[in-house]
C-alpha cells in the first residue's frame, strides 16, 4: 500500500496536460495502486495521476453507494475503476451538480457538465474497454478527464463564482504560510 500526498492548487502539474500512456508495463500497474491506495485513504470519489504529481493519462474512480443519498444502486457503485488513456466518446444532456475536489479542499461548487457520457478507455493492463456512465459517474468521468487535460474545476464554473474561490484560497494560502 503507497498512499501519495495529494498535490493542491496552485500547483502547475494541475493545469498541464497529462502524456499518453504507451506502454502498460509495472510501473503503470503500480501507479494505478497507487492512485486507489491514495483515493481510498481519503474521501475522494476519483482521483487523477496530476493530483499525485504525475502527469500521465490515468484516473481511478470509485462511488460508494448510499442508501440515504443514491435512488437505486447502480452497476458501477463500490466498484474501483481505472481508466487509462481515456476518450470521451458520446456526450447526451446537461446536468448541474455540486462537485468538490481534493485538490481545492473545502470547496464545493455547482458545475454543469454532460448528463451522460460514454468513455473508452483502457484498464491497467492494456485491455480496452468502453463504459457509458450517467450522472454522478458521468460527472466523475468528466471531472477526472478535464485533471487530465489541465483544466480545473474552477474553470468550469462562473467567472464570478471562479474569482471568489481563487481569492479565498489565495487568502487561505496568505495565512499558511503567515509566520508565527
Amino acid at each position: 500500500m503507497s498512499v501519495r500526498t495529494i498535490v493542491e492548487w496552485p500547483e502547475k502539474v494541475l493545469e498541464t496536460r497529462a502524456q499518453e500512456v504507451t506502454e502498460f508495463d509495472d510501473s503503470v500497474r503500480q501507479l494505478v495502486q497507487d492512485l486507489h491506495d491514495t483515493m481510498d485513504a481519503s474521501t475522494a470519489v476519483g482521483l487523477a495521476a496530476n493530483q499525485i504529481g504525475e502527469l500521465k493519462r490515468i484516473f481511478v474512480a470509485k462511488l460508494k453507494y448510499s442508501a440515504q443519498h443514491d435512488d437505486a444502486r447502480m452497476w458501477w457503485h463500490d466498484k474501483r475503476l481505472t481508466f487509462i488513456n481515456p476518450l470521451i466518446k458520446r456526450k447526451v444532456g446537461r446536468a448541474s451538480n455540486v462537485e468538490g475536489c481534493m485538490s481545492f479542499p473545502g470547496i464545493f461548487e455547482y458545475v454543469e457538465r454532460s448528463e451522460e457520457v460514454t468513455v473508452e478507455a483502457y484498464d491497467e493492463n492494456g485491455k480496452k474497454f468502453e463504459i457509458t456512465g450517467s450522472e454522478y459517474l458521468a460527472a466523475c468521468i468528466q471531472h477526472e478527464i478535464d485533471h487530465l487535460d489541465g483544466i480545473i474545476f474552477v474553470n468550469r464554473m462562473s467567472r464570478l463564482k471562479a474569482a471568489m474561490v481563487r481569492k479565498k484560497l489565495q487568502k487561505k494560502l496568505l495565512y499558511a504560510e503567515a509566520p508565527e
